[in-house]
């Protein structure tokens, strides 16, 4: 009987010593499993920002850096074609902001993050993989081994909504992005426009002033010489000293639109000095034609970029009212297992659901609303739009024809000064009148180019209404402008 209980024992020994064998083996392939599913997984790449050193690379910005010569040429080629330009214009200018400004490149990195979103809607959810154990003692079979893979099952169309929203996403991104390119033209040209109209006005007041200085001086003499009351000589040297507070604001307020171009140009304003800017027709812009305008304001009024992010949210709030709705029915996850419980193989198959029970009334309501905000968004802005190239246009009669009474002042002023130097040669007249007539000829020439900003203002208004170039070089960059778009084809 004892060699029999041995035998008994041996072999339950041997056979609980294979059962755990087995198991053991068990968990290498499953390691392996794992291990084979983590080797294709990104690596981190750390990229630190160091404050300091991008404040001195922004300090060390120039104009005619080499390497913004590449940017340039992608999108005005013409411009590196020499570079640096002899002289920049408005074309160039803006083909350097499209490169470097920091909101532009903020709203690319938000293009490219929707990009992003997009490839994140089309994956499929990843299943989850539990791993179980259970130590028994006083069991045969003391250890139990199981895993279980968790598989979520999208509701039925709800996975193409997703990816359609991620689509309205990257349009929307798009559209912002075009929106913030025709804000940072629109503060370059602004800019530009109140720099030439600084420097215009700090030429007349320049030959003003000095006008004005021999009316000073002439004055003095008649004072010392008895012909005219002290009060005259006053009210010249008071006259002298408010053109050189004149003088003072024109020469800050091209500091000042210096320094804003360049921020719209993403440089630092040491990178403007002693650059020539042209802009030959400032003040004078060609007349429009009618045919032209009527089609750019089809344009803007259906499609313009701050509306086309408008028309873009309110299809992304008309895709998530459909999605609430698809969201009606159960969602279900499916749950595959397999177990080694203590000696027994199992291979369970659950299934769960989640009960939609409340009819997803909460989120379609919400959705329902949102579509209904973004839809009244809409319609404001392109009603404002209509409003705003109305108005622009009304206003662009109006300063052309404060430029023609200003240019008709300006002519009469001038032939008076004409008559007057013809007078002090036969002797009729006296340097004092002269001196007079020519500093109301200076200031009728102030006057004018007053009116010509007014008029190059109101130009401005309507193209930014329109929210496209009517005229000039800048009309070389529309059919480039994709370039500014990371991931356009």
């Amino acid at each position: 009987m004892r060699p029999s209980t041995r035998a008994t024992v041996a072999a339950a020994s041997s056979a609980k010593d294979t059962q755990r064998r087995a198991s053991v083996r068990r968990w290498p392939c499953l390691l392996s499993v794992v291990a084979f599913a983590l080797a294709g997984c990104a690596t981190y790449t750390p990229a630190p920002i160091d404050p300091a050193r991008s404040a001195q690379q922004f300090a060390a910005r120039r104009l005619d850096a080499p390497e913004l010569r590449d940017a340039v040429a992608r999108v005005l080629p013409q411009a590196a074609e020499s570079w640096p330009p002899r002289a920049w214009d408005r074309a160039s200018l803006l083909a350097v902001a499209i490169a470097g400004n920091g909101s532009l490149a903020v709203a690319r990195a938000e293009v490219r993050s929707a990009l992003a979103g997009e490839v994140a809607a089309g994956e499929r959810p990843n299943p989850t993989l539990e791993l179980q154990s259970e130590y028994a003692r006083h069991e045969r079979d003391r250890w139990l081994y199981g895993l279980s893979f968790d598989f979520l099952l999208p509701q039925r169309g709800v996975r193409k909504l997703d990816i359609e929203l991620a689509r309205l996403g990257t349009g929307g991104a798009r559209s912002a992005l075009m929106e913030h390119t025709w804000t940072v033209r629109r503060t370059l040209v602004a800019a530009l426009s109140d720099r030439e109209s600084a420097r215009r006005r700090l030429e007349v007041l320049t030959r003003l002033g000095a006008v004005q200085d021999r009316v000073v001086a002439l004055q003095q003499q008649r004072v010392a010489a008895g012909e005219d009351a002290p009060s005259d000589l006053n009210a010249a040297q008071a006259l002298r000293i408010d053109i050189e507070q004149q003088e003072a604001q024109a020469r800050a307020d091209e500091a000042a639109a210096e320094a804003a171009a360049a921020a719209a140009l993403g440089l630092p304003p040491s990178a403007l000095d002693g650059v020539a800017i042209e802009w030959p027709e400032w003040g004078d812009p060609p007349p429009l034609d009618a045919d032209a305008l009527k089609s750019v304001r089809e344009t803007a009024l259906l499609s313009r970029a701050d509306l086309a992010v408008a028309i873009n949210d309110y299809a992304q709030a008309e895709k998530k009212l459909e999605r609430a709705i698809a969201r009606q029915v159960p969602e279900f996850e499916l749950k595959p297992g397999y177990y080694w419980d203590h000696g027994i193989a199992k291979w369970p198959f659950d299934v769960a659901a989640a009960l939609p029970f409340n009819r997803n009334r909460g989120e379609i309501a919400g959705t329902t609303a949102a579509r209904d905000v973004a839809g009244q968004r809409m319609l404001a802005l392109q009603a404002a739009i209509y409003g705003d190239i109305d108005a622009a246009a009304r206003a662009e009669d109006v300063a052309r024809a404060n430029v023609d009474t200003a240019h008709r002042r300006n002519d009469a002023v001038r032939e008076q000064l004409r008559h007057a130097d013809v007078a002090l040669r036969l002797g009729a007249g006296d340097r004092m009148e002269r001196s007079g007539v020519e500093v109301l000829a200076l200031r009728a020439e102030l006057e004018l180019v007053q009116a010509l900003a007014e008029r190059q203002k109101a130009r401005n208004t309507l193209e930014d209404a329109l929210h496209a170039p009517l005229s000039g070089p800048e009309l070389a960059l529309v059919k480039s402008m994709s370039v500014a778009d990371p991931g356009a084809p």
